[in-house]
């Protein structure tokens, strides 16, 4: 198998953001264990809104990262087919990666409520529209949905070629002390 392998920022950034939307999407999971109006829902909330906003600011670095880096070569190469849907499945994710928490900062910002990054206030809208925020909040579950079953399909891919078609697609994303997985 090619030793070639993704940059080294390029698979802290997959690794970080891979993190941040688990994390973003357990929390979110688990709002409804709580009563409405509890602290723990309110935490539980603003833990999956700091992880969300995480996501959409390390998305500009990688993609920047990965338009001046190419994705190293699969060896074995494999079939045509795969390789193009696997590139529309990257695209995809990239794209929802930026829209999920873009609908999210849309529809707190168009909510007009009082919302932070970290402690520091973020901007709301000065004319709250809440039928556009609850709209907007739609469109940020079922496209984070889309995001979440996208994922675990892009994680079994990966499996998929390590374990049967046994090629270095995952192994390039790994660091280097986990190649010992070959």
């Amino acid at each position: 198998m090619s030793a070639a392998r993704y940059t080294p920022w390029m698979r802290r950034l997959h690794w970080a953001i891979a993190w941040f939307i688990v994390f973003a999407l357990v929390l979110i999971e688990t709002k409804g264990w709580f009563p409405k109006g509890s602290t723990a829902r309110t935490a539980v909330k603003w833990g999956h809104m700091q992880f969300g906003i995480a996501v959409l600011l390390l998305m500009v670095p990688r993609l920047l990262v990965r338009l001046r880096h190419a994705a190293p070569p699969i060896t074995p190469e494999p079939p045509r087919w795969q390789a193009a849907l696997g590139k529309l499945v990257h695209l995809a994710l990239y794209l929802l990666a930026f829209a999920v928490p873009l609908l999210g900062v849309s529809m707190m910002f168009v909510a007009g409520k009082p919302w932070n990054l970290l402690g520091l206030p973020l901007p709301v809208s000065a004319v709250p529209d809440p039928d556009l925020a609850h709209t907007l909040e739609g469109m940020h579950e079922t496209v984070g949905n889309v995001l979440m079953w996208l994922a675990i399909a892009h994680v079994a891919a990966a499996v998929f070629h390590h374990l049967v078609q046994r090629d270095d697609t995952l192994l390039r994303m790994l660091p280097a002390e986990r190649n010992r997985f070959r």
